[in-house]
């Protein structure tokens, strides 16, 4: 299964964030600076993930973004289905007419499936399972981690 952009950029924000031990709290222009990822698709990021509760950010100079509880403890797969947003994120057989759906095609129900196997899955981990042991050595030559 093919992920999107979104849920990617997601991901990495929050598995940085929950790393980050020192300094819990990051800027958009740390994170965009970190991950080479634009500050416009960061902002729509953090603004998703801030509605879902799943960070906290404070403006101001000393403000910043900071991973929430809920973040912490949401399972892997409920987490991913979240961020794709999509209720049926394999196939569609409504987004343009397709000639087999009135004839028991069955591709969709496998799909969905597969799917849910995946989420359930994914569901018996959590961002603590993601944690790197050489934290520290993936942004030696990134001053802005």
């Amino acid at each position: 299964m093919k992920l999107n952009h979104f849920t990617d950029f997601s991901m990495r924000v929050l598995i940085y964030l929950n790393q980050k031990k020192d300094t819990p709290q990051s800027s958009l222009d740390d994170l965009a600076t970190t991950f080479k990822i634009s500050r416009n698709h960061l902002i729509k990021v953090v603004q998703f993930l801030s509605a879902n509760e799943l960070v906290l950010t404070k403006r101001g100079k000393s403000g910043g973004i900071v991973i929430s509880e809920k973040a912490k403890e949401i399972q892997l797969g409920d987490l991913i289905h979240l961020l794709e947003q999509d209720d049926s994120p394999v196939v569609n057989c409504d987004s343009k007419p397709c000639i087999f759906k009135s004839h028991n095609c069955k591709l969709k129900s496998l799909f969905n499936r597969a799917y849910t196997a995946f989420i359930d899955s994914l569901n018996e981990s959590n961002l603590s399972d993601l944690e790197f042991s050489d934290w520290n050595s993936i942004f030696q030559n990134n001053p802005n981690a």
